[in-house]
């Protein structure tokens, strides 16, 4: 039987002032909790951004990209808005955030970066919280992260300690008697977002805290990290349907790959790029045998073949001579052009382009 809570407070806390980079956070906090009349049981949400202010992990403004850079484990998209790239990154605790993470809002020192384990920050500073108060918390550290495939922001739960971050309801059974079998309640998220609902950047309310959740939800007993909480890895279910891990496959070097806009592009700048991907040089040598066609150097000014946009759907790869290994060469690039089409049309579909390989008439 799994205990369910008849009612939920989130309870705003107040009257923090701007913390400083060296401030110890517990001390920093506690006037504003015993205001809010904190109780046992209470699980305390506050924003990863005062965490990180604490521990003065800030970089300036025009170190802001190069700060995403190192912030970041793994790119999974980059998006240009306006004028503006955004990059989407794996963080080393294990979320997928927009920019790493970095974030510039209320943030008057400069950019401020993610603690690198959120967790051990949530559990260092329940355990000085509870030695000052005498009291049993929770705490989970949020942020605010958008979700694939849903328009608009949230809070998550980035780091937690005291609190069962997941609630596995698998062996239970629904209101008709059906067993439940994956079904897997990520509890960390749902209060961390029950919390944003009296937090907020503008009203610089940084914490809040949810009362009422059930004793073995707040418990200090079970440790489930939020670390716990990200699909990533070998768990990822979509790794792969993206422009970027298609470039990735074919050899773009990442610096070198070109960066799509995040509102929808049209079908011709669309094929364009495909085109120009199918262009660059892979990261691999050539092989040493003269007469084999060469994985590198299928540019324009490739010896073994070439390739151009000549209307709006078609495309002509030209081998640069009349050997087999010219020919072999321009069959890879076609097929190469039709791979990075084939991404470009994941996220929407393309017409069709036509592909001839063809000898290149003398001017």
């Amino acid at each position: 039987m799994i205990e369910t809570p008849t009612r939920i407070h989130a309870v705003p806390v107040t009257g923090i002032g701007e913390i400083q980079p060296g401030d110890r956070l517990d001390q920093a906090l506690l006037p504003a909790l015993r205001a809010a009349g904190v109780e046992t049981g209470d699980v305390l949400c506050i924003s990863t951004k005062i965490v990180s202010k604490s521990l003065g992990l800030v970089t300036s403004p025009e170190l802001r990209e190069r700060a995403v850079e190192e912030s970041s484990v793994r790119i999974v998209a980059r998006r240009l808005h306006t004028h503006r790239v955004t990059t989407i990154a794996q963080i080393p605790s294990g979320p997928v955030m927009a920019a790493a993470g970095v974030d510039s809002s209320n943030a008057p020192g400069g950019p401020l970066l993610l603690p690198p384990d959120p967790d051990a920050c949530a559990a260092e500073l329940r355990t000085a919280l509870q030695d000052a108060l005498g009291l049993r918390l929770a705490v989970v550290l949020t942020d605010t992260s958008s979700r694939v495939w849903r328009v608009g922001v949230g809070d998550i739960a980035l780091g937690a300690a005291g609190l069962r971050s997941l609630q596995d309801l698998r062996g239970s059974v629904d209101g008709s008697g059906r067993s439940l079998s994956v079904t897997v309640r990520n509890l960390a998220d749902e209060i961390a977002a029950a919390a944003d609902l009296v937090k907020g950047k503008s009203e610089r309310v940084p914490l809040a805290l949810v009362r009422g959740l059930a004793e073995h939800v707040v418990d200090g007993d079970v440790q489930v990290p939020a670390a716990a909480l990200s699909r990533t890895g070998g768990e990822d279910w979509f790794r792969r349907p993206s422009l970027e891990s298609v470039w990735q496959a074919m050899g773009v070097p990442a610096d070198r790959e070109p960066i799509a806009r995040m509102s929808p592009e049209p079908a011709d700048e669309r094929i364009a790029r495909a085109l120009a991907v199918a262009l660059i040089d892979r990261t691999e040598a050539p092989p040493t045998d003269e007469d084999a066609p060469a994985p590198q150097g299928q540019g324009p000014g490739s010896p073994t073949a070439r390739a151009r946009l000549v209307g709006p759907r078609r495309i002509e790869v030209h081998p640069a001579g009349d050997g087999p290994q010219h020919w072999l060469a321009a069959g890879a690039l076609a097929e190469r052009i039709r791979t990075a089409l084939g991404a470009e049309a994941i996220a929407a579909p393309l017409p069709y382009v036509q592909i001839h390989i063809t000898p290149e008439t003398a001017p």
